[in-house]
């Protein structure tokens, strides 16, 4: 039986809120863009921030160091509590609704949902299941798979908009880039106005629609649509019991990243961010979106 595939989710505030506002959240905590990794930037993001989701290419360099990375955890082991919600990925271009899932699980506490909240709902039923359970579960969750259609292709009409000229973020695991970095490793929007417009005009956060590349006609912002093959993924990084785990459901396990607090989970995970962007210095395709109290 063929593997489903949906169309790609953006990496876009507006585009995850409303997402997650369908599937019956209340908006006492909202996704808000990360401008950058030095602690001005960071200082323009809300707080608390409950989670963090990266969106990344997957290159020959990534693989090469999944593999490895999960060679040497077998191997040596490591500790995972019991209480991390984690599922695997079984959907083509689900990773930007499973990212979502993994944050607003493992922070279910914090959240307000909504009477009949169908997140909510799919939380309580999938709680006692196993990470692979729950990823048939998805396959086969209409209610999530209709909202994530209707989200994807709201972003698809905003992206595609002849007459809108600022670029949007990236889709999950597809041919846009998102995020220019340099080697200091900050990032800054373009464009933006405020704080970040006072730091080095060479650190800018380049946000790109997603593109084809179409013959005689150059690059056009048109959305990929959903057969087509696309190269960036979501991961989210969240703070259960005192560590700060890297939930990715194209790898077998949770990657416990060592200790952290509400407090520092931020920093702690643009460290993580960090490295991501360390393994691959030629890649411009970064994002990250940060989970904070509204």
């Amino acid at each position: 039986m063929e593997a489903q595939r949906w169309l790609p989710l953006e990496a876009n505030p507006e585009v995850t809120n409303q997402f997650l506002k369908q599937l019956g959240l209340h908006p006492n905590w909202q996704f808000v863009d990360v401008y950058g990794m030095d602690p001005e930037l960071l200082s323009m993001v809300p707080r608390p921030v409950c989670a963090v989701l990266l969106l990344f290419p997957i290159t020959e360099k990534y693989e090469v160091f999944r593999t490895e990375e999960e060679e040497k955890i077998k191997s040596r082991g490591q500790d995972v509590t019991s209480s991390v919600y984690f599922m695997k990925q079984t959907i083509s271009n689900a990773c930007g609704t499973i990212g979502l899932i993994h944050a607003i699980a493992n922070n279910k506490d914090k959240m307000h949902f909504e009477s009949g909240s169908t997140l909510k709902k799919f939380l309580e039923e999938s709680a006692s299941m196993s990470p692979e359970e729950r990823a048939r579960y998805l396959e086969n969750y209409d209610a999530i798979r209709v909202t994530h259609e209707t989200s994807a292709h709201e972003g698809q009409t905003e992206s595609s908009s002849p007459s809108s000229s600022q670029p949007h973020s990236s889709h999950c695991r597809t041919k846009a880039s998102s995020l220019c970095h340099h080697a200091s490793l900050p990032w800054v929007k373009r464009n933006h106005v405020g704080p970040a417009k006072a730091t080095s005009p060479s650190l800018r956060l380049r946000r790109w629609r997603p593109f084809l590349r179409l013959p005689s006609l150059g690059l056009h912002s048109v959305a990929p649509n959903i057969d087509e093959k696309v190269d960036l993924h979501f991961i989210a990084l969240v703070h259960v019991d005192g560590h700060l785990y890297e939930l990715d459901g194209r790898k077998p396990f949770p990657i416990n990243h060592g200790e952290t607090s509400d407090e520092t989970l931020l920093e702690d995970a643009i460290e993580v961010c960090k490295k991501f962007m360390e393994r691959d210095p030629d890649e411009l395709r970064f994002n990250a979106i940060a989970l904070s109290a509204a």
